[in-house]
């Protein structure tokens, strides 16, 4: 007997349909999915957040038609919608579908027009006749015998919603607990655990999800595995899917499949795994690895031909939350994994959660906590290394997850008047890809506007992301002011700087000539490090500046020096949807110049409202054409200081130049380096 003689398919078996029927219900219900998101594509057409309306709609909304005259119309309504410069805001509840977008797409301050987390831009996808892309999200929840009903309900509404948008929903479950398990022995309470809550899960998705959801439970197989090649991406493992037709049958028809942590045999022997373990397996099976691998090793196993869903998020729900941070009380809000997945792991290794009593076996929950942490961002950065770079993640409490979902049922006023709603953290996700706050803003001013301060950790969101450059590597050796000890780079003749990539980057963010050989010899000798983001996707050039009036250099410990950030660039591309902003901007404020910096921008800058949420202060110079900005501590006191010695005491020394006095003096003083000699756009 064969394994799928002796577990036939649940779907068929369980609910009576014939494939016939399946095809005719699935047909059903993505015509109501379309319908129900023609509705939010027409009020993000008319939304002012347009960066966030195209990429979702690029992603999303894509013809399934092969009629020349119906793509034609298809692709001038793209053009037009792209082409949308102005729109009026609609107030808009979306009654029909009860997704809660809050207040996502009313005029927003500068906080909420940050860049999107995406490498590059989505490419627009291929017209194929019948075809609409079954985009995927893996959710893994864990615990869930910690929640109640009405908490499972309302996470399962918030799931059910993302699916009527148009991304499909798999559940992993996970039921251990904090405690590292060194055996994975199968016990009739575990295996009643699992089952209880997969049932719980089940009945709380079918209550919101009309096609309902089904406990896959016979799709994965367990083999250990042997004599592997180490590889940094983690392609087999000792999980995997061995029958995928019964999770994409259910995908495809609108159904939620939630599946629990076990496998079988050779022996046809159910095995307990880890979630992760099933996480990763299920991860492999839709990115395409195990069908690619089984080619390559001659395996002629049908898998079937049912489409494979893209893959675009993982989502963690667990009750430890995001990953918290020693630098900040809101954790890490965004983490670039391809530049700061070590040092984050280390930091969460060795990070201090407070006193807290020990447990069983010794082990404290502190130890568990940390471990939890580890465990959740390794299985992510696993996760995502097997999927493009648009794919993300998200680490996030249930609690968080399933809260404001219920707009189809809060009260209303006898005026009519709703009371304002706080965003649903996985619709906003799903809608912008990036996280609730930037990750570039300053921790106060972050953490005074949490939404739930009673939250373990805030969300974590993650890319696979870019690699940064720092030149030179301020790790090694901090930026300091140049000396003969310590020279300045010459960035045209730095072997670790591409300079014609670099100009080339600073003309297409800026939208102008630059001026080389000028830019170069205002620099020369005061260039203090350079960032580079991906392949100069992004960027940032500082300088080590002096007041004009200084006949000599000051001492390399003068104040006088000033660090100068003196050309911030992100290519146009990647503006708005690349995260490359707040990536170089983090490096710069955290890694190059924690101690502060200076800058101007042209007062009628529209990024000006972007920098200064990212900053202490800003003053308008008097010539009226910049604004200067700086994040050091103590600037403008120590200058009031200066000026009460003056007023009250007469006191001559104070008449020396301040570092107030330096930075107006650099930021008034530099000559620009532009080949056209015009004001910018």
């Amino acid at each position: 007997m064969t394994f799928i003689d002796k577990y036939p398919d649940p779907l068929s078996e369980s609910t009576g349909l014939t494939p016939a029927h399946r095809k005719s219900k699935r047909s059903s219900f993505k015509e109501r999915q379309r319908a129900e998101r023609d509705q939010l594509i027409k009020v993000l057409k008319e939304s002012p957040g347009k960066r966030d309306a195209r990429n979702f709609l690029k992603h999303f909304d894509t013809p399934t038609s092969t009629n020349e005259d119906e793509i034609a119309a298809v692709k001038l309504k793209r053009a037009a919608r792209d082409a949308v410069e102005t729109a009026h805001h609609n107030e808009w509840r979306l009654t029909q579908t009860g997704v809660n977008l809050g207040n996502l797409y009313e005029p927003t301050k500068a906080i909420q027009d940050n860049p999107v987390f995406t490498q590059r831009p989505l490419p627009e996808r291929p017209i194929a006749e019948n075809v609409e892309p079954l985009h995927l999200a893996l959710v893994k929840l864990r615990q869930p015998q910690m929640l109640d009903d009405g908490t499972l309900g309302e996470l399962a509404l918030t799931l059910s919603q993302m699916a009527r948008l148009g991304l499909n929903i798999a559940v992993v479950v996970d039921c251990d607990d904090d405690a590292v398990l060194d055996t994975l022995d199968i016990t009739p309470a575990w295996i009643e655990t699992i089952t209880e809550q997969s049932a719980r899960i089940v009945d709380a998705l079918e209550e919101y999800n009309e096609p309902g959801a089904f406990e896959v439970d016979h799709a994965l197989v367990y083999a250990p595995v042997t004599g592997d090649i180490p590889s940094k991406v983690q392609v087999r493992g000792r999980v995997e899917v061995k029958h995928s037709h019964l999770l994409l049958s259910p995908i495809q028809d609108g159904i939620i499949p939630v599946i629990p942590p076990w496998a079988y045999d050779s022996e046809l022997k159910r095995v307990r795994v880890r979630p992760d373990e099933v996480l990763l397996a299920l991860t492999r099976e839709f990115a395409g690895i195990t069908a690619q691998r089984e080619k390559e090793q001659g395996i002629s196993e049908a898998r079937g031909t049912l489409e494979k869903p893209l893959l675009d998020r993982i989502i963690i729900l667990d009750p430890a939350g995001g990953l918290p941070s020693d630098k900040r009380q809101d954790g890490h809000i965004f983490v670039n994994l391809e530049a700061e997945y070590e040092d984050v792991r280390n930091e969460l290794q060795g990070v201090s959660f407070g006193e807290q009593a020990p447990i069983t076996s010794g082990r404290s929950k502190t130890e568990m906590s940390a471990n939890r942490h580890v465990d959740n961002l390794d299985a992510v950065q696993k996760a995502l290394k097997l999927l493009p770079p648009s794919s993300s993640a998200l680490i996030i409490t249930p609690t968080e997850a399933a809260s404001s979902s219920q707009v189809a049922f809060l009260p209303t006023t006898s005026t009519g008047v709703r009371t304002r709603r706080s965003k649903n953290p996985l619709i906003h996700n799903l809608l912008t890809d990036k996280p609730m706050t930037s990750s570039s803003l300053p921790a106060p001013l972050v953490s005074s506007r949490r939404a739930e301060p009673a939250a373990l950790n805030p969300a974590t969101f993650l890319k696979r992301g870019i690699p940064v450059t720092l030149v030179p590597d301020p790790r090694i050796s901090p930026w300091r002011p140049p000396s003969p000890e310590n020279p300045s780079i010459d960035l045209a003749n730095d072997p670790r700087v591409n300079f014609p990539k670099l100009v080339d980057l600073i003309e297409d963010s800026f939208r102008r000539k630059l001026d080389a050989r000028h830019y170069l010899e205002r620099i020369k000798g005061r260039v203090a490090g350079l960032i580079v983001a991906g392949d100069y996707e992004g960027g940032a050039i500082c300088t080590w500046e002096t007041p004009p009036g200084l006949e000599t250099a000051p001492p390399p410990d003068s104040p006088l020096w000033v660090p100068y950030l003196d050309k911030f660039a992100v290519l146009t591309s990647s503006q708005g949807s690349g995260g490359v902003a707040d990536i170089v901007w983090n490096a710069l404020t955290l890694s190059c110049f924690p101690h502060g910096l200076v800058w101007r921008s042209r007062t009628s800058n529209p990024v000006n409202k972007w920098y200064f949420e990212r900053t202490l202060g800003m003053w308008n110079l008097p010539d009226g054409q910049w604004t200067m900005f700086w994040t050091t501590n103590g600037v403008v006191e120590e200058w009031a200081e200066k000026q009460a010695r003056i007023t009250h005491h007469g006191d001559g020394k104070a008449k020396d130049m301040c570092r107030w006095d330096a930075y107006v003096d650099v930021c008034g003083g530099i000559a620009p380096s532009w080949a056209d000699n015009r004001r910018p756009d």
